[in-house]
């Protein structure tokens, strides 16, 4: 993790020193970065403070009570600008987990992890890469859609996939002087399995909807948790549905223009057994010169 870190900041200290960031304002940066397909380069770091409640019979023993899960992601944000308006975008997710290892489920996606036990440990957890094409209007609708990837990089005894995964995603948004309301969908299947785990091939799908409302000086109103729907769990153990409440703000360091953001995400349906029952997100953006041109 902390070589992620070091790698991360000598990106934003070399890109600093060889470009020269065309100056916007706070708030025009502030509604650009409510646009996930908007031109611009930025580095993300998010951590996740979730709440696991466990109710369940894991080998004939009862398991009961509550933990927590601490995931971190890394997000380089580098689109590249295409002709009449449309950008290719590529957005890796890189993820390390302390987490418990004593009992869990079984995995697909590294962002929604959860488990439970009395054991824990700290490791990277598998990465995830959308990558595709799309339209991108700071005002109006924008779209998006290609194809995404996990790779099982994970080293954590419970909270790993152990098989490669493919699927679909698309991404749409209405944006206007006040709002920006949209989705991001992805899907995946699993293809292979890393000869590690003998597993079900997975089968799951991740939405994630934001809603933002631009407040004056930078500020804003927002909401971005993910619904998740595990395709191959029982009936009525299916869905994930949270419900979210946050703030973001755009403010400089330095030269350096920061989105900071706070969320607090309450699931209102959860699966039985084993389930997030609520999570804390903290996330930074830092903002760099994309070297092709920007909107």
């Amino acid at each position: 993790m902390k070589r992620l870190l070091t790698a991360g900041i000598l990106l934003l200290a070399v890109t600093y020193a060889t470009l020269n960031a065309k100056e916007k304002t706070m708030e025009e940066l502030s509604k650009e970065m409510s646009n996930p397909l908007a031109q611009i380069w930025n580095l993300s770091f998010q951590n996740n403070y979730t709440t696991v409640q466990a109710d369940t019979n894991v080998l004939g023993t009862d398991v009961s009570g509550k933990d927590h899960i601490n995931t971190t992601l890394f997000q380089p944000v580098l689109p590249i600008p295409l002709k009449n308006g449309m950008t290719a975008f590529a957005r890796p997710v890189f993820t390390y987990i302390d987490a418990p290892t004593g009992y869990g489920i079984h995995v697909d996606n590294p962002m929604e992890a959860t488990a439970f036990g009395t054991d824990r440990e700290a490791k990277l957890g598998d990465l995830i890469l959308p990558m595709g094409v799309g339209v991108v209007k700071m005002k109006g609708w924008s779209y998006g859609i290609g194809a995404t990837f996990i790779f099982p990089t994970s080293q954590h005894k419970t909270i790993a996939s152990h098989q490669y995964q493919a699927g679909p995603t698309a991404l749409a948004l209405y944006a206007n002087e006040k709002w920006t309301v949209g989705t991001h969908i992805q899907h995946w299947w699993g293809v292979a399995d890393d000869g590690k785990d003998a597993v079900k091939m997975a089968n799951h799908t991740d939405m994630q909807y934001f809603i933002i409302y631009n407040l004056p000086h930078a500020w804003q109103l927002r909401a971005s948790p993910h619904i998740t729907v595990n395709w191959n769990a029982a009936s009525g153990n299916k869905l994930t549905l949270p419900l979210a409440f946050g703030v973001g703000k755009m403010v400089k360091i330095g030269p350096m223009p920061v989105q900071l953001m706070a969320e607090y995400q309450k699931s209102v349906v959860t699966p039985d057994y084993i389930s997030s029952e609520d999570t804390i997100m903290l996330q930074a953006n830092f903002i760099i010169k994309n070297p092709f041109g920007d909107l």
